[in-house]
């Protein structure tokens, strides 16, 4: 293997790195099962009492996909993404910016290819594993999965079937006279306790919903009795931007209490968008006692795809996860392919995930301004 094919290497290694598990990621699962190949997946959606990035396109056939009803027969269609910049080369022969005068480290035009092509796919392995995190802190919130494409478009929606009791809207909005905050949680905890089966363990908060659950007269006599002393925390939540707070009693049920500010940016926006609505509040059990997934649709894949020397340097497919059980987070489909008449090279990612929540009924989550 030559010297700068090893050097470029490293760089796609240490790239790879970049590509993290969210905040609300962290409920959803990816197993070697939940990684198909085929059009749709099958997974059934628990009703527990009674026994889920730039434009979005059907790669079959290149027409906007639009959902606009529930799953049915326990069938998912997840959604196709990819992403690709065209690289001409008529611009590598020029000394690229920040790049040393040496030619040694990797100066000539193929070595800038090289470069770009990595920082390309890097970016796009980022932006796809960002739209699983939008995805999850979705159905966190409403049950739905809804993804839009570069001009703000709906593209792909998806509702599981969330019963409406576990998404209410309280009757007085909270920060107002006469709100009752800690019982319209306790009310939220019941109904997930009762229809999951489960008991709820965590209360996320967005900033306006923690700001007006802090001025409540009951809550805070709470706090006072309970002192917000610490209950089990959840270490890799607190690594992914939540921020912890103590645990209280509501009712019956103990919360741990979490906030959450993250946020992304759309394609084309400059405009910080939240992950959690700053006045949602989800009550939820903890990770390990519900089933949510993250499954990943089939890509057809051919190795002619791929042009020589690429090849030795970029994997067809590239899963990034954690380490022990549910190792799974992102599996992305890359390929570098050239046009001679065109003189460009063009680096593509492509990836068909979809964030399930199979135990339907173990979470819930509030409206806290009745607007």
């Amino acid at each position: 293997m030559t010297e700068w094919i090893k050097q470029v290497l490293k760089m796609f290694t240490d790239a790879r790195r970049n590509v993290e598990r969210g905040f609300f990621a962290q409920w959803f699962k990816t197993t070697d099962e939940d990684y198909t190949k085929s059009e749709y997946v099958e997974i059934d959606v628990e009703r527990t009492t009674n026994v889920v990035a730039p434009t979005l396109r059907d790669y079959t056939t290149g027409a906007v996909i639009v959902k606009s009803d529930s799953w049915k027969e326990n069938k998912f269609r997840p959604p196709y993404t990819a992403l690709e910049n065209p690289i001409n080369v008529n611009e590598l022969l020029k000394k690229q910016p920040g790049e040393s005068d040496d030619a040694s480290r990797i100066g000539d035009w193929f070595g800038r290819l090289a470069k770009k092509v990595v920082d390309s796919l890097a970016r796009y392995h980022r932006m796809i594993g960002l739209q699983v995190d939008l995805q999850c802190a979705q159905i966190m919130q409403t049950g739905e999965v809804e993804l839009r494409d570069d001009k703000d478009g709906v593209t792909y929606k998806l509702n599981y079937g969330g019963a409406t009791t576990h998404f209410p809207t309280v009757s007085i909005s909270w920060g107002t006279a006469n709100a009752t905050p800690v019982d319209d949680i306790n009310a939220l905890a019941d109904v997930v306790a009762a229809d999951g089966q489960v008991e709820p363990s965590m209360l996320i908060l967005g900033d306006n919903a923690w700001k007006n659950l802090l001025k409540d007269s009951t809550f805070q006599s709470l706090v006072k009795k309970d002192g917000l002393g610490l209950g089990t925390l959840q270490p890799g939540l607190r690594t992914r931007g939540g921020v912890y707070h103590g645990s209280v009693d509501f009712g019956s049920h103990t919360l741990e209490i979490w906030t959450y500010g993250g946020t992304y940016y759309k394609l084309g926006s400059s405009v910080p968008q939240r992950y959690l609505d700053s006045d949602a509040a989800i009550v939820i059990a903890r990770p390990e006692d519900v089933d949510f997934r993250t499954v990943y649709g089939g890509i057809v894949d051919d190795e002619k795809d791929m042009d020589a020397p690429f090849t030795e340097i970029v994997p067809r497919v590239v899963t990034f996860g954690d380490t022990g059980e549910g190792t799974g987070f992102i599996c992305v489909h890359d390929r570098v392919y050239h046009d001679k008449q065109r003189k460009t090279w063009t680096a593509e990612s492509s990836a068909r995930p979809l964030s399930i929540p199979v135990s339907i009924d173990r979470f819930g989550c509030l409206k806290t301004q009745n607007a």
